[in-house]
This record gives structure tokens, C-alpha cells and sequence, in this order.
């Protein structure tokens, strides 16, 4: 079953550890993008792409950003703006071996928690603030937040009230969370993320 949610993949990065797009970079013989956008079309009513990438429409509808050069947090204030539903997700295109089964236990953990506005999750104390999720209200706070000058992701959502920063080891053993969080930035974070 979906989840009233729209789930946005955050692929509007510049790879600049890779060295090459991440977004189409292949894992396991599949585009990295083609990963997320199918772990989101599991668990979302709507899914899209936010950032300015319009070579990736082949894979999912594309949500442009209006500010330029300010990392992942512009990827979220346009995936807020164009949210069709009352929350979005937001996942990093360079999390491949994320488990739909672990987000989906945490998501529904957050959608009955009637004063939380926003979450994301922390691994052995660990925080990934990219992947998180935001009720679509939560858009002026962004927005403000951005405007005084806040870049980080986790900067920008410590100033949201009702966030709950929630332990992962509650959705899945330690070994599916450790898994599922898997950054891939760098050549040798693919190879060994293909290994496991």
C-alpha cells in the first residue's frame, strides 16, 4: 500500500567526490537515479526528481530548484513547493542499497506522532539529515531559513518545530540501518557497496 506522501529523490548534487554524475552513475547494472526513483514508487503516492536536471525526465517527473549552487536544502524547498500531498520525503540519489521496508516502518512511525513536523534519521549516532521527511507546511520555514543564511540541511531542520530526530535501530537491526544508510560519494564506496 502507498503512503499519502510524495517522495522527491535529491539529485541536483555535483558529485564533485565521485568525479562523475552520481545520479546516473550504474549500480548493479541500474542507474543509481532508477534505484531511488523505484524504492520511492514503492512507498509513495507521488514521486519526483528535485533539482535542474531535465536529462533525468526519462525516469520521473522533475521538480526544479530556484536557487542555485546551495546544495540539497534547494532540492528540498522546490520538492515542498511543488509537494502534491501533506508530507514529502526526501531521499539522496546516492543511497542504492536503501531498504523500502526499513523507511516505510520509520514513516509510519512519524505519521502518527501528531506533533511532528519533520524527521529524519540517526544511525550509531549518526546523523542523515538528508534523508528526511517534512510536513508541506514546513516550507515557510525553510525558505526563512535559507534566506538568514543557513545551507545545511541538519542547520535548517533543528530550527523546525515538532522535528523528531528518530533512532533508526527502532525500524530495522543495526545491520539493515547501517546497510540502507550507505552513502555511495566515492569510487571506492561503490565497490564495496556493490559487495554487500
Amino acid at each position: 500500500m502507498k503512503l499519502p506522501i510524495h517522495g522527491f529523490v535529491l539529485a541536483g548534487g555535483q558529485s564533485s567526490r565521485m568525479g562523475r554524475d552520481k545520479a546516473l552513475l550504474y549500480f548493479r547494472n541500474r542507474p543509481m537515479v532508477e534505484i531511488a526513483v523505484t524504492t520511492l514508487t514503492d512507498l509513495c503516492e507521488h514521486v519526483s526528481i528535485a533539482g535542474n536536471r531535465d536529462d533525468l525526465q526519462e525516469f520521473a517527473p522533475i521538480v526544479h530548484e530556484t536557487r542555485c549552487g546551495q546544495g540539497p536544502i534547494a532540492g528540498i524547498e522546490a520538492g515542498l513547493a511543488a509537494c502534491e500531498s501533506a508530507w514529502a520525503l526526501f531521499v539522496p540519489v546516492d543511497l542504492p542499497l536503501l531498504s523500502s521496508s526499513f523507511v516505510r516502518s520509520w514513516i509510519e512511525a512519524v505519521l502518527i506522532r501528531p506533533a511532528t513536523r519533520a524527521s529524519y534519521l540517526c544511525s550509531s549516532g549518526d546523523p542523515h539529515p538528508a534523508l528526511c521527511l517534512l510536513r508541506r507546511d514546513c516550507l515557510p520555514d525553510v525558505s526563512q531559513s535559507i534566506e538568514i543564511g543557513k545551507r545545511r540541511v541538519s542547520s535548517v531542520l533543528e530550527l523546525i518545530e515538532g522535528l523528531w530526530v528518530a533512532d533508526a535501530s527502532m525500524f530495522a537491526e543495526a545491520l539493515i540501518c547501517k546497510v540502507s544508510l550507505t552513502n555511495v560519494n566515492t569510487s571506492d564506496e561503490l565497490r564495496i557497496a556493490e559487495t554487500a
